[in-house]
Formats: structure tokens, sequence, C-alpha cells
């Protein structure tokens, strides 16, 4: 009797957890500038996923670039996330770099910047590389080239 009561009980875990997918990638969003000085700008964004497995897990960010006017600025800095289990969730995205990157040569120089953030009030922010989904010793990477024009206030 104990040994068909394991028997079920190992036949509900396995069949009754859904352990076997990985969070599903919605996208990133809500791109902004959180925080801009004189020799500063900080960039924020939010990368949306939604898990349907009864295991979280975790998410690094250690491999996306960012670009902001094709010119590459900074590489995403975070903490590693906790995966939360059969939720929908937001991994946010910190960028902080130089004000003096986006005066490099490459795009107009001093001058070019200028004229181009007064006439347009725009910029166009890249990012470009992977997330890692960890679980139990397996990873997974979600390929991430996003771009979006943001306005600048």
């Amino acid at each position: 009797m104990k040994k068909a009561f394991s028997i079920l009980m190992l036949c509900m875990f396995f069949f009754g957890c859904n352990i076997g997918e990985k969070p599903k990638f919605i996208g990133i969003e809500n791109i902004g500038i959180a925080k801009a000085s004189l020799d500063t700008i900080n960039l924020k964004a939010n990368a949306f996923f939604k898990n349907g497995n009864d295991l979280g897990g975790t998410l690094s960010t250690d491999e996306i670039r960012v670009y902001v006017d094709s010119t590459y600025v900074a590489t995403v800095s975070s903490k590693v996330f906790k995966v939360p289990p059969r939720d929908e969730f937001t991994v946010p995205l910190l960028v902080k770099f130089p004000t003096s990157k986006l005066l490099q040569k490459g795009n107009g120089g001093l001058f070019g910047t200028i004229l181009k953030q007064v006439m347009d009030n725009k910029m166009i922010v890249h990012f470009k590389g992977d997330l890692t989904y960890k679980f139990a010793g397996v990873s997974f990477d979600y390929p991430v080239h996003h771009s979006e024009e943001i306005t600048i206030k």
C-alpha cells in the first residue's frame, strides 16, 4: 500500500507541476531617462516576463549593451533577479554612463550633439545582448534587440 501511494504521489508531482518550460520573454518597455546631469545620464527600462512554472530561478542582465544614437555607452548593470513562480514579473534595467560618451567624434562632436538635441529633443536607445535565466544548473538565453526613440525633457 505504501509503495502504491508513493508511486501515485510521485506521478502527481511530475505531471501536476509545470517545471519543464522557461519563462516567456514579453519584451522591453518604458525606456526613459531616470536622471541627467552635466556629467552623467541614468537610463531606465523594464524587461517583462511571464513565468508559468511552479518553481522560480534567476535572471542576470550582464550581457546587455546599450547604444544611444548608434554610440555604445554602457552595459546594463543590475543584481541577479530572483524569478517568482507562476507570475508575471518585471526586471528593472538600469544604465549609468558619462555624458561625454555622447560627445564623441562619431556623433558629430560637441557641436553636432548639441545641435541634434536642440533640434530634435530625441534620441534612439538600443538594448542589444542576452538575458540569462538559470534554474537547477540549466540556463537559457533570451536574445534582446530593442530600439526605442525617447524624448528628452
